[in-house]
């Protein structure tokens, strides 16, 4: 994806915009790669274990987040971007371990700052090395086109998270 594709002539631009505009691109394909990397996840997930993964969207379908998650995927035309021009390289480090313990501690600061609590999610032993991280050379399916990938992105999501301990709080118990 070149955002100068004959849509733009670079002549016609300042070096600060086609710096901003490079900038941009990069973002770009970054999030290209992250979403085709969960979905390629969950496309494998889904062929391993289509019971599994049917009911697991069953659970989820009724959640905001996952509903909300749906809009926005269908208003911003992921599924079209995701499946646009050669597929990108898998990117190993999506959702792993690490940034899955990123992602709590930023959650924790929300719920604090929201509700004034101290923050439930604690997945301090995330930090642990023992931990199992995902397979940094996973052989994963490519992409189906003209296949809903939204189910697929949320099913990689579940499959990347799968790598928190098994007594990880889950703020239910």
């Amino acid at each position: 994806m070149d955002l100068f594709d004959g849509r733009t002539t670079p002549e016609a631009l300042e070096p600060e915009d086609v710096r901003v505009l490079r900038m941009v691109q990069g973002g770009t394909q970054w999030l290209r790669a992250v979403l085709c990397t969960l979905a390629r996840r969950g496309v494998a997930f889904r062929q391993e274990h289509p019971d599994r993964a049917r009911q697991i969207l069953e659970s989820l379908s009724a959640s905001p987040l996952y509903k909300g998650g749906q809009f926005l995927f269908d208003l911003l035309e992921w599924e079209d971007f995701m499946i646009d021009g050669a597929p990108p390289k898998i990117l190993p480090t999506v959702l792993d371990v690490t940034s899955l313990n990123r992602i709590a501690t930023l959650l924790n600061a929300l719920k604090t700052q929201l509700d004034g609590g101290l923050g439930a999610i604690s997945w301090d032993a995330v930090n642990s090395p023992q931990l199992p991280l995902l397979d940094q050379t996973e052989q994963l399916p490519p992409l189906e086109a003209g296949f809903y990938l939204y189910q697929d992105v949320v099913l990689g999501c579940v499959r990347s998270a799968a790598s928190l301990p098994a007594d990880a709080p889950d703020d239910n118990d």
